[in-house]
């Protein structure tokens, strides 16, 4: 019999080794039909694996610029609304200066006793910036011919006529600024929600001002107390439950006690949990900002993994074989097996 040029291996290849890649071709079906008569593979698992992960993330980032987008708003441009942009580039440094005088103006005001007429100049000083901060604001408001979303995109600007310190928030952008402070105030809301950290929080709470009225109501009036107060009270609740324990208060009666021993065990508890949701919070930080590194890296695995298996599918269909040519290579297997002497125990046991 003449032998495939793909089966020259077969002579030096162990019994076993030509038997278990035989099995598939003795039915009559040939080995494409084998493996589609079985599950996914373990590649195609993956890769729909790897698939599913991309999918989720690309949503992800989707969301994430969506909620950028409506939080900036849409700045139009053009007409009047360049006429307000450069009335604020011309008053950015002229403000920002004018916040820091009033700033310096009033701690002197607060912190010198000053009578008389010089009293009235520095407080009259204060009135007259706050009122030119005031005017700017409101004329840059009249000209924008799209209040709503300018006050939309601006919303922390009225603090800052409010407070004329925080008039130094111009020279970095009150728009950004709006941005970053709602950036930060959905990042601390979404660490409140992380394992319900904010019900937590209000746990922790009230088991303090509960154990310090419960305290009080024990040490208010007993011997030798020294907690005469819902502060008093209150303070020892706090360095209680960190376990801080200065020693400046401190229970006497048994009540009072009794109500310490509750307060640091479930004191101990609630700092744990809050300890341990914080840090959950920076590891999933962590973890998300890796995941990026990690789609690409299941990328490339998915890549190679394929064609691993279009090269595997290509040497199993060269090396295919007809029953008939399976029956001569086991036949001339088995002679050389015989006249060999015993055969190994890899040989025998896929032989049986």
């Amino acid at each position: 019999m003449r032998e495939k040029p793909g089966m020259a291996y077969s002579r030096g290849t162990p019994i076993y080794y030509l038997r278990l890649n035989t099995r598939d071709f003795t039915d009559g079906t040939d080995r494409g039909d084998v493996t589609g008569a079985k599950g996914p593979s373990s590649i195609e698992r993956i890769q729909r694996l790897e698939k599913l992960e991309r999918e989720r993330l690309e949503e992800k980032e989707r969301k994430e610029e969506r909620r950028r987008l409506i939080i900036a708003g849409v700045k139009p441009s053009g007409g009047r609304h360049d006429l307000v942009d450069r009335i604020e580039r011309a008053t950015r440094w002229p403000m920002a200066l004018l916040g820091i005088a009033w700033l310096v103006i009033g701690i002197a005001v607060v912190t010198t006793d000053v009578n008389g007429s010089a009293s009235i100049f520095l407080v009259g000083t204060l009135f007259a910036l706050w009122v030119i901060l005031l005017v700017e604001y409101v004329v840059r408001l009249v000209v924008t011919p799209d209040r709503r979303g300018y006050l939309k995109r601006r919303w922390v600007e009225p603090a800052t006529v409010a407070v004329p310190p925080l008039q130094s928030w111009r020279l970095v952008g009150i728009e950004k600024m709006s941005l970053l402070l709602r950036e930060g105030e959905l990042r601390v809301e979404a660490v409140l929600r992380h394992h319900s950290l904010f019900r937590v929080l209000i746990a922790a709470a009230a088991t303090l001002f509960l154990g310090a009225w419960l305290v009080l109501l024990f040490e208010e009036h007993a011997k030798g107390s020294n907690i005469h107060g819902y502060s008093d009270a209150l303070w020892w609740a706090i360095v209680t439950v960190t376990t801080v324990g200065y020693g400046d208060r401190f229970p006497v009666s048994e009540g009072g006690r009794a109500v310490a021993v509750i307060l640091m065990l479930l004191g101990i508890g609630l700092i744990g949990v809050l300890t341990a949701t914080v840090a959950s919070v920076f590891v999933k930080e962590h973890t998300d900002a890796n995941k990026e590194e990690f789609r690409k890296g299941h990328a490339d695995l998915g890549q190679q993994l394929s064609e691993i298996s279009d090269r595997l599918a290509d040497v199993e269909r060269r090396l295919g074989a007809t029953p008939a040519e399976v029956a001569a290579v086991d036949a001339v297997a088995d002679a050389e097996s015989g006249t060999n002497g015993p055969s190994r125990p890899d040989q025998g046991a896929s032989a049986s």
